[in-house]
């Protein structure tokens, strides 16, 4: 079994303000990357790791079949949001790791590695674009007890690059892997992207 975890604690300094409320077509951002990851093949198993805005966030998601948990140190690193979510996924369950800010990524790609992972289910499972790794990224339960208890300076990187025999890449032919947003002007591309792809009636 997998667990989807998006990521949405942190602050957005960056963007001027909090991202994850940002309008995305009829939705907030949270929301679109959410629903993706509910309308995949995880279905009902989605836990979102909340920090900044929390109330606001869980007000914009509620129609969604989710879980929260609460990092009550949204500005430390993505380990520490990963960790608060850990408590509240079973240990024997894989992880999908979203972020919170990547609403171009399709409910094809989440599926793509999900099939992926099933096929072999163990390791680290993660697409690759133009020979760049992005995310989400499957991981397999046997890397809990390392994430919860080991230091991991430099992230979800540091553990791939840790286990790099481990990790399987799977070919999508989209950028959206690779696209967060951190400015406003990441914002305003990745919405004129998706009302172009969407079509009109979104």
């Amino acid at each position: 079994m997998i667990t989807g975890l998006v990521l949405a604690a942190g602050r957005s300094e960056r963007m001027g303000t909090s991202k994850q409320l940002l309008p995305f077509g009829s939705l907030t951002l949270i929301e679109q990357v959410v629903r993706t990851l509910t309308r995949s093949r995880l279905g009902k198993d989605v836990v979102v790791v909340l920090g900044h805005r929390a109330e606001e966030i869980v007000a914009s998601v509620s129609g969604l079949p989710v879980r929260f948990a609460y990092n009550p140190d949204p500005e430390g690193d993505m380990v520490s949001s990963i960790r608060c979510g850990l408590a509240f996924i079973r240990p024997d369950h894989a992880l999908l790791v979203a972020l919170g800010d990547q609403p171009l990524v399709t409910t094809g790609i989440v599926d793509k590695l999900i099939a992926e992972y099933e096929r072999r289910p163990e390791g680290m499972v993660l697409p690759v674009y133009d020979g760049k790794k992005g995310h989400p990224m499957i991981l397999s339960p046997a890397y809990r007890e390392e994430i919860l208890f080991q230091p991991l300076q430099g992230g979800l990187k540091a553990l791939r690059d840790r286990h790099a025999e481990s990790v399987r890449l799977v070919p999508v032919d989209t950028d959206a892997v690779l696209v967060d947003l951190d400015y406003r002007s990441d914002y305003e591309e990745a919405l004129r992207r998706w009302k172009e792809e969407s079509g009109p009636g979104e």
